[in-house]
């Protein structure tokens, strides 16, 4: 009996330190992709900054409506938090959940083309860039 449960323990830990090792693989890997959130994005298409605030909200919808598209629904975008404007009872604003991307992700093209205040951004970054 002693022996079982020795055997067990050793495989148990060898199975630990492999997946510890696979998530600090992944965590460097994470680490070297550049991402990007909404705001940030609508910042490169030269969006002002009031429109920023204003239309940011929405375009993340549409944005994360074609990220779970290009998906099959199953997956989400990865998740970082971000602070509010400063408002009544929060003077320093709240922190809340955001999506972010990568860059080269394709939900960002799709999610603005969807959207009808930042198509036409997309539609003129695009066409400066071609």
């Amino acid at each position: 009996m002693p022996v079982v449960r020795r055997v067990r323990r050793i495989r148990r830990r060898r199975a630990a330190a492999v997946l510890r090792d696979r998530r600090r693989e992944n965590r460097t890997h994470r680490q070297k992709t550049q991402r990007v959130t909404v705001k940030g994005f609508l910042a490169v298409l030269d969006m002002d900054a009031a429109d920023i605030g204003r239309y940011s909200s929405w375009a993340g919808r549409h944005i994360a409506a074609a990220y779970r598209a290009a998906h099959h629904g199953y997956n989400t975008p990865c998740t970082t938090r971000t602070r509010t404007k400063p408002c009544s009872g929060h003077p320093k604003g709240r922190w809340i959940k955001v999506y972010a991307y990568r860059l080269t992700d394709p939900a960002l093209i799709a999610g603005c083309a969807t959207y009808k205040r930042t198509a036409p951004l997309l539609a003129a970054h695009f066409a400066l860039a071609t």
